[in-house]
């Protein structure tokens, strides 16, 4: 240091001539961001997790020198496997202050979808966007958002502090955070385009509806793009909503969203009880076999100990049939059912398996005066309940059935927040729509089958595909026409257009009163390589031969018992459905505007009885119970709230006769003034095609009577009268002649009525045609708004040789109002009488006529009316060895070794 200024600087050319060749010896350092983004790929494949340098981006940026200890946040699209579609991960890491790679933490999947790719996201503060391109041509593309901000304290303002206690738990388990993530969702409808015939329509479909989509997101703002369509959404406002228009006057609590974007208002369902949260939580550390093999041990020793204390006590379980029916002692059903030959309804009782039979075993319970369950006036009962013991070993093992006819009753699928797991990451609505005409016909719901995890069995509701079908699953389906099919699924795959949704479980546990065709031994009880014999809480579904449906529910069951109780059921095709404690289980609903319920004349029961409004609409009540006292459904009353897991509830059809019609002259009605007259009519099945009634509508004049009838446009097709070659007459009339300009004119087409100048599809038969508003009338006809009736009245002819009163003006308003009152927002005023020949052979007032002849003739012929029936009746029954490979093909998981020729199914 002490040397002259010359030497220093001999000094100082020495080390940058030492520099010079040091840098063309050594390579370049590389930049930090390329260099810890290139660590943290080989670091992450090393663990199995395949991610690309280029497709990582941290969330966070290094924290300075002093904040070395910390974790900072890395997003990563990877892939589990090579070759396998890439999730989007959340990963720890730890980086020097200049931003180089210390250490590698936990990674989290934000997605885990199982059939689609997720792209390249973008990052935006706490947000995240992608785009998730689907592998399966009939699902539509979706668009992702994730906020690792978290989900927002008013989501679970209203729960416990176990609840959210919980929540936060399972959040930290999921994704790595105490507070969570909020996830929305936006699905794509493709864009229509021209269909070369010469092009694989699933290849327009991809091209249109995938291929061309991207996202943008600054700040708060989420711009989608598919091919020249493009929309901003507000990811800060609270709801979005879809209209034919984005108008840029809607609300700002309430966006509008254009119609081909399709998305649901994320919510969070409450956590379940405490003990089927922790088996979820102790699953995802231990893994899943090793939790069925502890269910199984305990299971078994359970089993063991209850064999033996019914060997010493003799209990035949009918004390706890009791008390799971709510009575203080087994009794046998109030009052006896006969048969109705003419709609077959209710089936004849079920045949005891364990005998001697102990009260009602086996006996129809009707549900027509059970406050918590809603009917359809003027029918049977549409529920009927009964128990049945099929465990000869086990008398005290009992199954509870709830079956319901189908032809008054339709079954709806709903899709959960969380299960299952979509092919594209799009999660249900989890919630019965709260609209009016929906609510107001609830009448139950019940859980669906097994979650993705243990299976990946299929799943569409509303057209909407969640998980592809499998091959040779056991499928209970939503038909368009509303009918419910059951059927066992085809090696082909592709989804037929007749079918709306759809739920997959296992193979089909009894076919044609016979167990496991398919021969399965494992029922979801118990871990692979194990003979399923355990007892838990078991749940199924089943077509009966008499084609109604039947569910069934025991809370100590082998899979053995199931199927038995199925058998003695009279089941066609039966499928298992989700089992054990809390996450199984049937719930009745009355549901109506705060005036509309009745009052209850005995005190709520509350460990299986609830009454309260419905969440999401306001002014609406609803009351509920349990299908038996002793169901142990968490969250009850749980599927008239929004539901993490995936349901089946059901509705009342529209069907005749409706509710009967109030007479004006109260104090001095007619004989049967006002009640639908059903019997003696061509109905030619069930439910009816026709109702009829009088009616005296003006207390002025007593002397005016009016016939009413009704026609349920699903019950019958028209046809011109020539044309007709088969089936069975409900009505033949004359349509007339069309007058010329704007006269409305009544039509029948698909399954419905229409009133209005012109067809509404090209293939709609003309029925008659009416006078313009304000002319006189002495009929009229009306379409009811709610259920879609035809309603037809026309005033009574004098007796003869009295002439036939001319038409009133007067006459019309009163005939149109009177539609009006009965719901009817279109009617058809008429000049004269339709002339119409029920059966082809009689007036309305039963009196025998010559059937109308000429080219305006038309025929109203029997249609059969949405119900139960099986589908895919073709597909054979295979070996194992064919049916399994298809069923235990996985993208997603977990990963397992096959199993040995003839083993067990390994799920």
């Amino acid at each position: 240091m002490r040397s002259t200024r010359p030497g220093r600087l001999r000094h100082v050319a020495w080390i940058l001539a030492l520099g010079g060749a040091l840098g063309v010896i050594l390579p370049r350092r590389a930049d930090p961001e390329t260099d810890r983004r290139t660590a943290l790929s080989h670091a992450l494949q090393k663990r199995g997790l395949v991610a690309a340098p280029e497709d990582i981006e941290w969330l966070d940026r290094p924290r300075g020198a002093l904040s070395l200890g910390g974790w900072v946040r890395a997003i990563v699209r990877g892939a589990p496997a090579r070759g396998e579609p890439c999730d989007i991960f959340v990963v720890d890491t730890r980086l020097t202050p200049e931003g180089v790679l210390l250490a590698v933490g936990d990674a989290w999947n934000l997605t885990e979808t199982s059939s689609a790719d997720e792209g390249k996201p973008v990052l935006r503060g706490e947000r995240i966007a992608y785009v998730v391109r689907p592998m399966l041509a009939e699902v539509a593309p979706t668009v992702h958002v994730i906020d690792l901000g978290g989900q927002p304290a008013r989501v679970t303002a209203e729960w416990t502090r176990l609840e959210r206690a919980q929540n936060a738990l399972s959040n930290a388990q999921q994704t790595g955070q105490l507070r969570g993530v909020l996830k929305r969702t936006f699905a794509i409808d493709p864009e229509e385009r021209k269909v070369d015939p010469l092009v694989d329509p699933q290849d327009v479909a991809r091209s249109a509806g995938v291929r061309d989509v991207s996202v943008e997101l600054d700040g708060a703002k989420l711009t989608i793009r598919s091919g020249a369509r493009v929309a901003t959404v507000a990811l800060d406002q609270p709801a979005l909503t879809a209209s034919p228009t984005a108008s840029p006057t809607a609300s700002p609590t309430a966006p509008a969203l254009p119609t081909w974007i399709r998305t649901e208002e994320p919510e969070l369902s409450r956590p379940g009880n405490v003990a089927t949260w922790a088996v979820d939580r102790v699953r995802n550390v231990i893994g899943d076999d090793a939790m069925q093999t502890i269910k199984a041990v305990a299971f078994t020793a359970l089993d063991i100990v209850l064999r033996n204390k019914e060997r010493v006590t003799g209990d035949t379980g009918a004390e706890g049939i009791a008390k799971d029916l709510g009575q203080s002692a087994l009794e046998p059903p109030r009052r006896a059912m006969p048969v109705d030959p003419e709609i077959g309804w209710p089936p004849p009782p079920l045949e005891a398996w364990v005998v001697p039979a102990l009260n009602g075993e086996g006996q129809w319970n009707a549900l027509d005066h059970d406050p918590y369950v809603r009917t359809n006036p003027g029918l049977p009962p549409a529920f009927l309940t009964t128990f049945l013991r099929t465990d000869r070993a086990r008398k005290a093992t009992r199954v509870y059935i709830s079956l319901w006819d189908p032809r008054q009753i339709e079954l709806h699928m709903m899709a959960g927040t969380v299960e299952p797991k979509g092919a594209t990451g799009e999660a249900g609505p989890g919630l019965i729509p709260r609209t009016p005409e929906v609510l107001k016909r609830v009448v139950a719901a019940s859980n669906a089958g097994f979650q993705a995890l243990h299976g990946e069995f299929g799943m569409m509701a509303d057209g909407v595909v969640y998980l592809p079908p499998k091959p040779y699953a056991a499928t209970v389906a939503a038909l368009r026409d509303g009918s419910t099919a059951f059927g066992t699924w085809p090696a082909d795959t592709s989804i037929p257009e007749e079918i709306l949704s759809y739920r997959q479980n296992m193979t089909v546990m009894v076919q044609d009163e016979k167990f496991n065709p398919y021969n399965r031994t494992w029922w979801g009880g118990t871990p692979p390589g194990w003979a399923d014999k355990t007892h838990t809480v078991r749940t199924g579904m089943c077509m009966t031969k008499e084609r109604f449906i039947a569910y069934f529910y025991g809370a100590d069951l082998s899979p053995d018992a199931l199927a038995q109780a199925m058998i003695q059921a009279r089941c066609a095709f039966g499928l298992a459905l989700d089992m054990n404690a809390g996450h199984s289980g049937l719930e009745f609903y009355k549901v109506g505007p705060f005036e509309e319920l009745e009052q209850l004349k005995q005190p709520l029961q509350t460990d299986w009885q609830h009454e309260g409004e419905v969440p999401g609409i306001n002014g609406w009540r609803f009351r509920s119970r349990r299908l038996i006292r002793g169901m142990g459904l968490m969250n009850f009353p749980r599927y008239i709230k929004r539901e993490n897991r995936d349901f089946f509830y059901m509705t009342l059809r529209n069907v005749l006769p409706g509710p009967a019609l109030v007479p004006v002259l109260p104090k001095a009605p007619l004989a049967g003034e006002g009640e639908w007259r059903l019997k003696g009519l061509p109905q030619h099945g069930f439910p009816y095609a026709l109702a009829l009634t009088e009616l005296r509508p003006d207390a002025a004049r007593p002397e005016l009577k009016l016939r009413v009838l009704e026609i349920d446009p699903r019950a019958v097709s028209a046809m011109p009268a020539a044309e007709k070659k088969t089936g069975k007459t409900v009505a033949i009339l004359d349509a007339g002649e069309k007058p010329s300009g704007e006269a409305p004119s009544l039509w029948h087409s698909a399954g419905a009525f229409s009133i209005g100048p012109t067809p509404p599809v090209p293939d709609a038969v003309r029925l008659s045609s009416g006078e313009a508003a304000g002319q006189g009338a002495v009929a009229a006809a009306g379409v009811s708004d709610e259920g879609g009736m035809l309603i037809y009245v026309e005033v009574e002819a004098s007796p003869a040789p009295a002439p036939a009163p001319p038409p009133s003006a007067a006459d019309g308003k009163l005939l149109g109002e009177l539609l009006k009152k009965l719901g009817c927002s279109t009617r058809l005023l008429l000049a004269r009488p339709l002339p119409i020949a029920l059966g082809g052979d009689s007036d309305l007032a039963g009196n025998a006529i010559r059937p109308p002849a000429g080219a305006r003739v038309v025929a109203l012929v029997r249609a059969e009316a949405a119900g139960a029936r099986r589908i895919f009746e073709d597909t054979p029954i295979v070996p194992l060895d064919v049916w399994y490979p298809l069923q235990a093909k996985r993208i997603r998981y977990f990963k397992k070794a096959q199993p040995e020729a003839g083993g067990d199914e390994n799920n």
